[in-house]
């Protein structure tokens, strides 16, 4: 009989890690709605019917929470809100009334409308919301055909799936499966985040990855470079069995360097921070260790709780509690670019409309936020920060308005800390003129994705050009070193949170700068405590000294793998 061949499948990396063994496939496919007329006599039969499955997984949702942490039960809550949602009930029970459809079709209808909207915003994060709710939408069509639940058996180890919701991610966990490959999700879907926090070893975005992978073939997960590799030939399956061995050494190392100090061979230290998208992520932080956190993205905040301020207010103080004494960094809701507004698209949105410029022009939006952070800081470790700062003037009026807010409060009787104030470098002009502004900021925080877009004037989601897309390249670099020079001569702490904080070519070159500050994703933050601990800051300086004499991006590369095949090997054997 002839053996399968050998099948590599690329996904998007979630969590971490390697593993090797029998892959259990799920799949439903697509599912048949009934989309006839009904009868006046079936009308409120067919409304019964919406209830009752609703209901059902309402009380199916209820039942996953049972002894679990607070933020799991979280995210669980959202997806019942949603199936709860006064108007969601009133959109589909008045599809079947009024057109006379049935409740099937009332909510594979409605429930798809909901989807598409998020999916206009073109965020990936708005992406994974509409793919949960698309999920929930199928939950209940499956109430109504009967379809039987997906069941975790004791013996999985691998699942391969077209899609996770929530409480099928809480039975994963809880049945001790070690690996999860999805073909559709995102980094910021609630299922993601529960494999990242509780050490699933997972990759999503891995296409036809349950059509091409079938139950009981043998597979390789490598969570870390988001491959999938099923059917593996001899020489696959050793080197990965080696590779595997030698990942769990890894870890039990980072465990012993969670208290140490992020210092160089020759006595640098380095303030590590996390990036977080959901208060939830705080629970992820706070295992790992004392980290404040560098960037909180407040875009989710800005599309649920943008018009209350004691929502708003409620969250950030909560994070800011749980941090403290450590700094929480919140960034103005970064609104525009590839995140429309009241549905008003920009043919070049990239530059135009986005970030502190969209925020100037509706300070409404603008003044409840800043009330509701200022509020928030009555311990003192909030710090607040601009998005896509190009000019002096943009600062002054900022810091205007700031300090308006701040008075507006006082005079109303809160008794609160003023914030520290901080800048995005995102824009290349602003590099040049950071000096001239100083004296009105705090820090600064060098987002690098935008620098290096609207540096090299790459578009890095268009996979055309993609190729010339590089945080690697001289003239990055370069920017990157002149914002720090700035810093340390007007006394600025100088923060770096674009991804090139999470990638190890990065991190030596930041290191070599002397950035004051790295924020990346919670999960490498010992990982890359780890790789500092094993480089020299005098061998890293004078790697930059090069680099910045050096014309191309791969050649950047090629320096920077030179030293790290010496002095920490493990990262190429691992992520390359």
């Amino acid at each position: 009989m002839k053996s399968k061949s050998e099948i590599v499948l690329k996904g998007i990396p979630i969590s971490p890690g390697i593993l090797i063994g029998e892959a259990t496939v799920w799949r439903i496919g697509e599912i048949h709605v009934d989309s006839r007329k009904i009868s006046v006599e079936e009308i409120e039969k067919e409304i019964e019917l919406f209830k009752k499955v609703r209901d059902n997984l309402v009380k199916d949702l209820e039942l996953a929470k049972v002894d679990l942490p607070e933020e799991i039960v979280k995210l669980i809550d959202v997806q019942i809100s949603i199936l709860k949602d006064v108007e969601l009930e009133k959109q589909v029970m008045d599809l079947i009334k009024e057109k006379r459809r049935t409740a099937e079709f009332a909510i594979y209808h409605i429930i798809g409308q909901k989807a598409e909207q998020l999916e206009k915003f073109g965020t990936q994060y708005l992406k994974d919301r509409a793919q949960e709710i698309r999920k929930l939408g199928r939950d209940l069509l499956k109430g109504i055909k009967n379809l039987e639940k997906r069941k975790v058996r004791e013996e999985d180890k691998i699942i391969v799936t077209d899609d996770v919701a929530v409480d099928e991610a809480v039975e994963i966990l809880k049945r001790g499966v070690k690996a999860v490959i999805v073909e559709g999700g995102g980094k910021t879907s609630h299922a993601a985040i529960i494999f990242r926090d509780y050490k699933i070893i997972a990759v999503f975005g891995v296409e036809n990855a349950t059509k091409r992978i079938a139950n009981g073939d043998m597979v390789i997960v490598d969570g870390a470079k988001g491959l999938v590799i099923a059917n593996p030939q001899d020489a696959t399956l050793a080197h990965y069995q080696k590779l595997q061995e030698d990942y769990i050494k890894y870890e039990q190392g980072l465990s012993e360097i969670k208290e140490l100090p992020a210092a160089t061979l020759d006595g640098r230290e380095f303030v590590l921070m996390a990036n977080i998208d959901i208060p939830e992520e705080i629970e992820l932080v706070k295992e790992i260790g004392d980290y404040g956190v560098g960037l909180f993205r407040t875009e989710l905040l800005f599309y649920s709780v943008k018009d209350d301020e004691e929502r708003q207010y409620e969250i950030y103080r909560e994070v800011a509690h749980k941090l403290y004494p450590f700094p929480l960094t919140i960034r103005a809701f970064d609104i525009g670019g590839d995140k429309a507004i009241d549905n008003y698209y920009e043919r070049n949105p990239f530059l135009g409309l986005r970030g502190i410029r969209l925020l100037l022009q509706r300070k409404d939006l603008f003044r409840t936020q800043l009330r509701a952070i200022m509020r928030a800081n009555d311990l003192g470790n909030i710090r607040f920060m601009i998005p896509m700062v190009c000019c002096h003037e943009e600062v002054v009026e900022t810091k205007k308005f700031f300090l308006k807010v701040k008075k507006e409060l006082e005079q109303e009787g809160y008794k609160f800390q003023q914030p520290k104030f901080g800048i995005m470098v995102e824009v290349p002009s602003l590099v040049f003129v950071l000096d001239k502004m100083a004296d009105m900021l705090d820090f600064v925080s060098i987002g690098t994705n935008d620098i290096t877009q609207y540096t090299l004037a790459v578009d890095r989601k268009n996979p055309r050009i993609s190729y010339l897309f590089s945080h690697l390249h001289p003239s990055v670099i370069y920017m990157i070193k002149y914002v720090t020079d700035v810093g340390r001569k007007k006394n600025l702490i100088v923060d770096v949170c674009g991804e090139i904080s999470s990638d190890p070519y990065g991190i030596i070159l930041l290191v070599g700068i002397g950035v004051d500050e790295l924020s990346l994703t919670p999960s490498l933050i010992l990982e890359t405590k780890k790789l500092i601990r094993n480089i020299e800051f005098k061998e890293a300086e004078n790697i930059v000294e090069k680099a910045l004499n050096l014309k191309t991006p791969s050649e950047v590369k090629s320096l920077v793998y030179e030293y790290l095949k010496e002095r920490a090997p493990y990262i190429l054997e691992f992520y390359e």
